[in-house]
């Protein structure tokens, strides 16, 4: 390495240092060890390795992922620098009110964040499926010789990303499917936020990834020439993904380097003028940019604006060979779905009454053959969830042509990666287990709904009547749950026809999806709508005296043929009554007033809520007065039917209880 690029490094690091320094200090909160311990690894990497283009998010790009998300000022200084649109007002205002340098990198806020990071490990996570979705897709166009997706997906991470489960998982998965595009840089400073990690990590760090298939080096994080070296190596790497372990100190050049003192919390002013004085930066003005630095990166942008020329380039005598793929090619990008797709969905012939699970499989392989970028699959439940695409392969280290991505009992990781798979940008992501180990996968959906990542879960056995398997395995409180979550969109479908408009309402969302499924086998129903699964809910059974109801039932999933059942013992009976299908609560929220008066309005005398899961929720459309048939304790082991009696849910005992 030239001496002059070694100095620019070290004046650009310091740069961070200093903008870090005052962005934390002004606002007196975040984290200042991870900047000023990494600083010198963003110079070199942003000044010499990257392919990026601050005006332009080119699926070509090389991404740099920041898993160690508190860390979030080297992030935020280093774009700043490079071009990006980050400004010094951005920087100064850090960590306040309206501030696009939110306390940790959150996606679409600023260009050049390529996901949201912070719970520890779902960064890096986040990282693989970037990479596997670049393989996939230059796989399923054939251009891997050609290296029209050929980018590599860097990662720093921290100590704690590395002591999350979820790190187990994603990183024993890479290694697997011989993700060498993929060079993770672990930040090795043996402090974490409580203290050293010799009080909570002893493990060999080392060895555990070599054990997961990984090339591995361990350098000084200092030392400019072995990390350039060791960079070099990783990207020649074939079939393995790179760890890096960089040795650093936390907190460089502070008084409180080298302790858990420097991790969390601002410096203030007095340790920060020191650092500042120890390292060489000028006390005033704050927030100092050397026009060294400034220069270096207009020309450095300049030349990777010219790496996406030539690319551009290539793409375009490609796509004059291959028209046809590259209208493909297009439509992921852009997210277009035909509309012969959503008619194709609702034509689609099922045979007879079947589990929604099985309903929902015959909908996943008739869009494998229509949507090229869909890939799916499960947590080793394949079998059992239906997610799997029959006339597909599965996905290997050495086959990237499949559509079936075998997890693993690796829940966690598999929603995370779904979410990279999202964010390469050309995959539409599914992934399915049974709705109890949702548990397993709710932070990861919580970043992705934050995120507003168009990646849909599949989520099967989903009450108690899933039977024998007993308590363990019946979801009772997980509809509530993920009802919970703020732009996650939840349908749980009642028959064939509900699970097709699932589908197609799944399709045209932006944003996640649950579709929460039945082991058992349901009813199809002669009233159920297609179209209206998109309206959240609606009447699938008007009252016989409809300017005076009795009783409005309101039913999701299996429990909608059951209430119908009990509407029509009702009305034999001499009561007026109406039913509701309910799939998607959000989905029925998010209609104007006139419509939900339509299905919920009127003079009615009781509500009655009928889901075989907590009553948690139900009372916003059932009144406080309303009743639920629902299970607000946990599940038994039994066959399904004993199970219904003993629970309630049998058109008896619901009329009883009402």
């Amino acid at each position: 390495m030239k001496e002059k690029d070694k100095e620019i490094i070290e004046q650009t690091a310091n740069t961070i240092r200093g903008l870090s320094i005052d962005a934390i200090e002004s606002a007196n909160s975040g984290h200042p060890g991870l900047p000023l311990g990494c600083a010198e690894i963003a110079s070199y990497l942003y000044g010499f390795v990257l392919n990026y283009n601050t005006k332009d998010s080119w699926i070509n790009r090389d991404r740099f992922i920041l898993s160690a998300g508190h860390g979030s000022m080297l992030l935020y200084s280093i774009l700043h620098l490079a071009g990006y649109p980050v400004t010094i007002n951005d920087i100064k205002t850090f960590r306040k009110m309206g501030s696009l340098a939110a306390g940790h990198p959150e996606y679409r806020s600023i260009k050049g964040i390529e996901t949201t990071s912070g719970p520890l490990g779902q960064g890096l996570a986040n990282a693989v499926g970037i990479a596997l979705g670049n393989k996939l897709m230059s796989a399923e166009f054939e251009v891997d010789e050609l290296g029209l997706l050929d980018a590599h997906v860097y990662t720093l991470a921290g100590d704690g990303c590395l002591m999350e489960g979820i790190s187990y998982e994603a990183c024993s998965l890479a290694g697997h499917l011989k993700l060498d595009n993929l060079i993770v840089i672990y930040d090795a400073n043996n402090i974490c936020l409580d203290g050293s990690i010799d009080e909570c990590f002893s493990e060999n760090v080392s060895l555990r990834f070599k054990a997961f298939g990984w090339n591995v080096v361990d350098i000084d994080g200092y030392d400019l020439e072995n990390l350039s070296l060791a960079l070099n190596d990783a990207r020649k790497q074939d079939e393995k993904p790179s760890l890096i372990i960089a040795r650093t100190v936390i907190g460089k050049g502070s008084p409180v380097a080298d302790t858990s003192e420097s991790h969390g919390k601002a410096l203030g002013r007095e340790n920060a003028e020191k650092t500042k004085q120890n390292l060489g930066i000028p006390l005033e003005p704050l927030f100092y940019v050397p026009q060294e630095v400034r220069e270096f990166f207009e020309i450095r942008l300049d030349e990777v604006q010219k790496a996406q020329e030539e690319w551009q380039l290539k793409f375009d005598k490609w796509a004059e060979k291959y028209p046809e793929k590259a209208v493909r090619w297009k439509n992921l990008i852009e997210k277009n779905i035909p509309e012969h797709v959503f008619n194709g969905i609702k034509e689609i012939d099922m045979p007879g009454d079947i589990a929604s699970r099985q309903s929902s499989g015959i909908v996943i392989n008739y869009l494998a053959e229509k949507l090229p970028g869909l890939v799916g699959g499960s947590a080793d439940l394949s079998g059992s969830d239906n997610t799997m695409i029959k006339k597909a392969d599965i996905i290997t280290g050495n086959n990237f042509k499949g559509k079936n991505i075998k997890y693993g009992v690796r829940e966690f990781a598999m929603a995370a990666v779904s979410s990279g798979l999202s964010l390469q940008g050309m995959v539409l992501p599914f992934c399915g287990t049974f709705l109890v180990f949702s548990d397993y996968m709710r932070n990861a959906i919580r970043v992705a709904s934050l995120m507003k990542l168009k990646v849909i879960y599949q989520f099967t056995h989903d009450s108690i009547f899933l039977g024998e398997d007993g308590p363990t395995h019946q979801p009772v409180e997980h509809l509530a749950s993920l009802r919970a979550v703020p732009g996650l969109t939840v349908i749980r479908p009642a028959d064939n026809n509900e699970v097709k408009g699932a589908w197609s309402t799944a399709l045209k969302l932006k944003t996640p999806v649950a579709l929460i499924l039945s082991r058992q086998k349901l009813k199809s129903l002669s009233d159920t709508s297609f179209e209206s699964v998109e309206y959240g809910g609606y009447v699938v059974k008007k009252a016989c005296r409809p300017e005076d109801v009795d009783y409005c039932l309101l039913a999701t999933g299996s429990e909608l043929a059951l209430a119908l059942d009990v509407a029509l013992k009702l009305e034999d009976q001499g009561n007026s009554v109406r039913l509701v299908s309910m799939p998607s609560f959000e989905l029925f929220d998010a209609q104007d007033m006139d419509y939900k008066e339509s299905v919920l309005g009127g003079n009615i005398k009781k509500y009655c809520s009928i889901e075989a899961q907590s009553s948690l929720g139900w009372h916003k459309y059932t009144g406080r007065d309303g009743i639920s048939i629902s299970v607000d304790s946990f599940g038994l082991s039994a066959p399904a039917s004993d199970l219904a009696d003993h629970f309630g849910f049998t058109v008896d005992k619901i009329i009883e209880k009402l």
